[in-house]
């Protein structure tokens, strides 16, 4: 499934004013560098995935399609003496035996192997010209170039993966699953972890629908007693806009799910599609891609935080998208600079309705105001980001899906953006 881009023409302001209180203002120090575009060809076409450092200053990623069969890559961004240079290190085969189109934010272990999912191929594939359920694969070194190992085949059971992998520091590797006979349809999160005879797959939860959410999607992440949370796209009450979950891991191994928030209406916001993150006092914030009160009918998505008190947790509405120039469709993941800052991206929006790099400040009284740091053309500098962003120092590391040279999507560098 590739990431969806929103037209922003379709969801205007409903009064310039709502547009002029909410839009701040455009950063002005930072500035955007391509670091690469792809080509469309060998190289890949469509990146979608995030980017995961490695400590030695190279990011890994995927792209959706692309590559020597078309059907997506696994490269690695080095930086030289004469710039960045992309390698290949896989190229996805597609059919019965192999995986194709690559999603979700790749993770790697302290041996250097590389883990991740694709959302076709393998089970399924070429049946009523069905695509395929995906698969989990592993990426090892081996000699002067990389060896895949699929560890899970994705079946009708399973569902197809819906997110990439959160990894503990056993091993093991956590992910969601958008549907399957298992959960009615509704998705799961499930395990995979490495055993003597290969790796053993099981469901932690299954959601069921209606009040209980359904349809995990966009990752999970730990707190600091290894219990899960995530977000799903729909389901949470008659609203069905989406909740924010909680899988508390029992003494005895198993796990138990808690709703933190069940989103209640348009203006609360709708379709959490993004995972949530923490900061260093244990609130939670994300991001609705729907909903909100500046654009009608549907809003232009939201950030929100979650605090906890007691054991209930409290939503607050941090900031409201309103379109052009502002914002629109915020469907990736929020990062923080030191300063406690938030950056983050929209899909649509911006000066061009293409896309926009945000940052969202404090102000006394707690109030958070939102600068454009970049908007993007889906021209040289790319368009419709939708994949979580690295904050190093100052600069600001992503991927857009789509533009650039060749109009096949870049990896950008933002300097001066973040503060150390």
């Amino acid at each position: 499934m590739t990431t969806l881009k929103f037209n922003s023409r379709v969801f205007r302001c409903f009064t310039v004013m709502a547009c002029a209180i909410l839009f701040v203002s455009a950063a002005s120090a930072a500035s955007e560098k391509v670091l690469y575009s792809f080509t469309g060809g060998s190289d890949g076409s469509q990146p979608d995935s995030g980017l995961t450092p490695d400590g030695a200053g190279n990011y890994y990623g995927s792209t959706f399609i692309g590559g020597t069969y078309g059907w997506g890559v696994v490269y690695k961004l080095s930086h030289t003496s004469s710039g960045w240079t992309e390698t290949v290190l896989y190229n996805f085969q597609g059919g019965s035996n192999g995986g194709a189109n690559p999603m979700g934010t790749l993770v790697l272990d302290a041996a250097g192997n590389i883990y991740g999912v694709t959302i076709s191929g393998g089970e399924g594939y070429g049946i009523q010209e069905q695509p395929g359920y995906g698969i989990a694969f592993e990426l090892s070194p081996s000699g002067s170039g990389w060896k895949e190992t699929i560890i899970h085949f994705f079946n009708n059971t399973d569902g197809g993966p819906s997110s990439g992998f959160l990894r503990d520091a056993a091993g093991n590797l956590y992910g969601e699953t958008g549907g399957g006979d298992a959960s009615g349809n509704n998705g799961t999160v499930y395990l995979l972890r490495s055993a003597p005879n290969g790796w053993e797959y099981g469901i932690l939860y299954s959601f069921q629908g209606g009040d209980d959410g359904n349809y995990p999607y966009g990752g999970l992440v730990f707190d600091a007693k290894r219990n899960l949370y995530g977000t799903t796209i729909g389901g949470g009450g008659t609203a069905d806009g989406g909740t924010v979950f909680k899988l508390e891991r029992g003494v005895s191994g198993g796990w138990t799910e808690k709703q933190l928030y069940a989103f209640a209406n348009t203006a609360d916001g709708v379709a959490p599609q993004a995972p949530v993150v923490f900061d260093s006092a244990g609130n939670l914030y994300g991001t609705t891609v729907w909903g909100g009160d500046a654009c009608s009918p549907y809003g232009c998505g939201l950030v929100f935080e979650l605090s906890p008190s007691g054991s209930a947790w409290t939503k607050t509405t941090l900031y409201t998208f309103a379109g052009e120039p502002n914002g629109h469709a915020p469907s990736a993941g929020l990062s923080f600079d030191k300063a406690g800052d938030i950056f983050g991206t929209t899909s649509n929006g911006g000066n061009n309705d293409s896309g926009a790099l945000f940052e969202l400040k404090t102000q006394p009284g707690g109030v958070w105001a939102e600068s454009i740091v970049e908007s993007f053309t889906n021209g040289s500098n790319g368009g419709y980001p939708s994949t979580p962003l690295i904050v190093s120092g100052t600069n600001i590391y992503g991927t857009a899906g789509s533009g650039g040279q060749y109009g096949h999507g870049v990896v950008f560098e933002v300097s001066d953006a973040a503060s150390e």
